[in-house]
């Protein structure tokens, strides 16, 4: 059985690509699916049957636990829909950018699961990450934004070919926007914190404590409760009342509001995206970050505008000119990225900011993120299940899952 993988770059319509290979007008010179059965691994598949599940009250997908699939972590939903598909016994699965986003065991537990089932049927994976190319692909080729082959070659030869890495560039950071508080020391700290949902133990006498210009490193298997740990330092958690926190110089509830905290925090998580649905152009997504909004809706100084256009120019020319719409998922990231860097606030919390992204991409976030650490003038805290060479964190914390919840240990 050959197994072909695709690499792609963010600029691909990776949407597109898909309808592409399953018309069969993409793939006919390389591998011929025009009398095969095919299926998806993708987010694309699991949002459609979660739509079921709520829209029609359906649930093809069964577990052992009887859960429904929107009930599942990321993890576990990717390897529930991968058992559902093989069990319909398709001659060929597009599997769709499978690790991103998951723990070191989900992906160990999926690559053993597809191994199994390789001779079988035949693999077509779609990956942005060289290192993420599964060992068992017969060939790999690359294509261009207009789903044109621009290359063909082995396994051993993609690889010895994209063995080096891209060098890490030096960026100098544009202007620092507000210092005003290098003053406060520490800029969080919990003490004894503890969470639970219902009867559910999920954080155990969490101590933690994050000085100015720190750059940790959060890390747990899924579902261990990093979510819930930043949310309640960023105040959206009302697990957090009651607790032991000293957030940005005051004491968890005496007066303070969410807004007061969000204020001093830049924050990106992965579904960031959704929220913005304007056709602004990028540098007023960027302006949009100086002035905590959602969209512009005030005129910029000359000052914002210089901010933005400095930034503009740390990104290169591929985002210049450019609405937010028309850049591709990758591009859009490394927007909202900048967005949350721009005002170089006390925390910069990261939370999963290279999923999705192409290797090009994700060097660029690199450059940016060390860039900003090197300063010590930010806090960071850097969530992922991913080791991305060149960005070397200060500090770990590890969440440890126990039958009393997690236990935080300091690496």
């Amino acid at each position: 059985m050959k197994h072909l993988g695709i690499y792609l770059s963010n600029s691909v319509n990776k949407k597109q690509l898909i309808d592409e290979i399953f018309s069969n007008s993409l793939l006919k010179e390389h591998l011929d699916i025009s009398t095969l059965k095919g299926a998806l691994h993708s987010p694309i598949t699991i949002d459609k049957i979660i739509d079921e599940e709520v829209r029609h009250d359906k649930f093809p997908i069964k577990t052992r636990e009887n859960a429904s699939l929107m009930s599942m972590s990321s993890g576990q939903q990717r390897k529930a829909l991968l058992a559902y598909l093989i069990d319909q016994k398709p001659d060929f699965i597009i599997l769709d950018d499978i690790f991103s986003s998951i723990d070191s065991d989900t992906q160990q537990y999926i690559l053993r699961y597809l191994e199994q089932h390789s001779k079988n049927i035949q693999y077509i994976q779609l990956f942005y990450r060289k290192h993420d190319v599964l060992s068992f692909i017969d060939t790999v080729i690359s294509v261009n934004e207009q789903f044109q082959v621009i290359s063909q070659e082995s396994l051993e030869l993609f690889k010895n070919k994209h063995e080096s890495s891209e060098h890490l560039n030096n960026v100098t950071l544009p202007y620092l926007f507000n210092e005003a508080h290098l003053d406060i020391d520490p800029l969080i700290q919990l003490n004894s914190v503890s969470a639970a949902y219902g009867d559910k133990p999920v954080l155990n006498n969490i101590n933690w404590t994050i000085r100015p210009g720190e750059f940790w490193q959060l890390k747990g298997p899924i579902g261990s409760g990093k979510s819930t740990l930043l949310s309640m330092i960023i105040g959206d958690n009302p697990r957090g009342y009651g607790q032991d926190m000293m957030l940005f110089g005051c004491k968890k509830g005496s007066g303070e509001s969410v807004w007061d905290i969000k204020k001093q925090i830049g924050y990106f998580y992965p579904t960031l995206t959704q929220l913005f649905t304007h056709d602004d152009t990028v540098e007023n997504m960027i302006i949009s970050g100086i002035l905590d909004s959602i969209g512009l809706y005030k005129k910029p100084t000359d000052l914002h505008k210089r901010i933005a256009n400095a930034w503009l120019q740390v990104l290169g020319s591929s985002f210049q000119n450019k609405r937010f719409q028309e850049l591709s998922s990758g591009q859009q990231r490394i927007v909202l990225v900048v967005r949350a860097m721009v005002k170089q606030p006390p925390l910069l919390i990261l939370d999963e900011p290279t999923a999705g992204l192409d290797d090009h991409n994700a060097q660029l976030f690199i450059n940016l993120v060390s860039a900003i650490a090197s300063q010590r003038k930010v806090a960071i805290i850097y969530v992922s299940h991913r080791s991305e060479p060149g960005l070397l964190p200060d500090k770990v914390l590890e969440l440890v899952p126990t039958h009393h919840g997690s236990v935080a240990k300091v690496l």
